[in-house]
């Protein structure tokens, strides 16, 4: 880097805040700009193509707790204080099955608000190293049904509830689809202008990715299809096409619920496919092996549908959540 290339130029008056300030308004258009050199990794991921079919990877996985959470946990901190919310030094209480629970302690560290996370004991430790290295508290409770007092997303709000603590609750809150709207709709929408985009695809766990995505891009091209991604054993796309609900199961975190959250807008997307666990998981080996891209377990599932459903002629936009660095210990053959 030389003195001359002009994202070191230092503005009148000098200074690394100066410079951090300058940097993130270089960076692309977007409802959130932070000075901090630590959020101004969030967003602003790569469209990489796939080495082998036509599909772009909208790769969220490059952000500092390896997740498209990092985005959904400060555009929701930044929301709730600027609407009064959320007061100087109050805690922060969230429930996560994995990405989330990082993300969210990333924000509170930035932020400055000390922060509890809920989670099962079965999700990776990998990702609950970050919550216990960005100084969060860890609450880990049994995998048990959501009917259980002990359900990690019940445990959240009732400890939310008795230490005057703002219970984030990404699973209930339009505001998640609101962020994903402002923030990762926009930046995907410039990125694709220029490309004959057909398909849009994207995990439904909490369900507000590909719904503020949805909303953003069909504004402006309602003949790109929008498509989730379930588990097999969910209920959000039994409730999308109407059917009788089933025992909500799967291996793969943050990929389906056992029902439909407030964050998804059903009205926007076209349609859910389900995937199994072992065909998500399968397809993760596949692309590590052959093409040399390293997906997550629900990123594996979204790959699955996108080069499924990919007829000649057709673009696809493939989100990829996170990376398979966190699933390393689960996938057994690795």
């Amino acid at each position: 880097m030389t003195d001359t290339d002009p994202d070191w130029n230092v503005p009148d008056g000098g200074g690394c805040i100066e410079i951090a300030e300058t940097m993130s308004e270089r960076r692309r258009d977007s409802s959130y700009t932070f000075t901090d050199p630590v959020l101004q990794q969030i967003g602003d991921t790569p469209l990489v193509p796939h080495p082998t079919a036509n599909v772009f990877c909208k790769m969220e996985r490059q952000s500092p707790t390896l997740s498209h959470k990092d985005r959904l946990a400060v555009g929701m901190l930044t929301e709730l204080k600027e609407r009064g919310e959320l007061t100087d030094g109050q805690r922060v209480v969230e429930a996560s099955s994995g990405n989330m629970a990082g993300g969210v302690a990333l924000a509170c560290n930035r932020f400055g608000h000390p922060c509890t996370i809920v989670s099962p004991e079965t999700a990776s430790p990998i990702k609950m190293g970050f919550v216990r290295a960005l100084g969060a508290e860890l609450v880990q409770v049994p995998a048990v049904s959501h009917e259980s007092d002990d359900y990690y997303q019940n445990r959240a709000a009732a400890i939310a509830d008795k230490d005057g603590a703002l219970y984030l609750n990404q699973y209930e809150r339009a505001l998640n689809r609101e962020v994903h709207y402002k923030w990762t709709g926009p930046e995907l929408w410039e990125q694709i202008a220029d490309k004959p985009v057909t398909h849009i695809v994207a995990a439904t766990g909490s369900g507000g990715t590909l719904s503020g995505i949805g909303e953003y891009v069909t504004e402006r091209d309602n003949s790109i299809l929008i498509v989730g991604v379930d588990a097999e054993h969910s209920n959000i796309s039994r409730d999308f096409r109407g059917q009788e609900r089933t025992e909500y199961n799967t291996e793969i975190e943050g990929l389906g619920q056992y029902r439909t959250t407030d964050a998804i807008n059903f009205d926007v997307i076209d349609e859910i496919v389900s995937v199994s666990d072992e065909d998500a998981v399968a397809r993760v080996k596949h692309e590590a092996a052959e093409n040399g891209l390293l997906l997550g377990t629900s990123s594996g599932a979204v790959m699955e549908v996108a080069r499924s459903i990919a007829d000649d002629g057709d673009c696809i936009i493939a989100v990829v959540h996170d990376g398979s660095e966190q699933y390393f210990h689960q996938v057994e053959g690795w």
